[in-house]
């Protein structure tokens, strides 16, 4: 008789529960959700559950440290590292992301804003986790057009706060399109963004 042992893969089930959660937290919300909930959408005994994530503090620590920051690094820091240029990295980022939403049929929002507006002013660590996104977010549009400054494809910009301008207006055209369900403010985001910069790099 041959004895099946039981496979036991505790990165995968950790894994499964941050997906569950990151899927969760970005639709309805970190305060929302139930770690009973999350349990039955990650498919985990509550042995399990508890065993990675004791408190759920600790999945939404996960969640942001794990997929909204790979979020926000395959989304923004990776295109503007391989562009030609920034406005190029960044008219091509905002293409992607409305035709994706047109797609899907829904707006959830930017995972990183939608986690920075619910959680942050109620616990400490998770503010600093998120900032320390922001922040590479924000560096890696200055150093991209820092290096646009060097190689003279434009003059007279402020890298860190134009850096700070495009999240701000990307953030806030984001949620627009959120509340209303409607890509439309980040088309007409887009469009001005690219005028701006145009006008730039003239």
């Amino acid at each position: 008789m041959i004895e099946h042992k039981r496979t036991n893969d505790p990165q995968a089930v950790r894994r499964r529960i941050v997906d569950a959660a990151y899927q969760a937290f970005v639709t309805r919300g970190y305060l929302a959700t139930g770690m009973s909930e999350l349990r039955a959408k990650a498919s985990v005994t509550g042995g399990a559950m508890a065993h990675h994530f004791p408190v759920k503090r600790e999945l939404g620590l996960a969640v942001i440290r794990d997929r909204v920051a790979e979020a926000v690094q395959q989304t923004w820091i990776e295109p503007l590292r391989v562009c030609s240029d920034a406005p190029t990295a960044i008219d091509r980022i905002f293409t992607e992301i409305i035709d994706e939403l047109s797609r899907n049929g829904s707006v959830s929002g930017c995972p990183l804003n939608n986690m920075a507006m619910e959680v942050s002013r109620h616990d400490e660590e998770m503010q600093e986790a998120l900032g320390a996104i922001f922040a590479a977010w924000e560096d890696a549009l200055s150093r991209r057009f820092q290096e646009d400054i060097r190689l003279k494809r434009v003059d007279g910009i402020r890298p860190d706060s134009l850096a700070t301008l495009v999240i701000a207006a990307y953030s806030g055209a984001m949620a627009m399109a959120k509340a209303n369900q409607d890509t439309r403010p980040l088309v007409h985001c887009q469009a001005e963004l690219a005028a701006l910069l145009a006008s730039k790099y003239a």
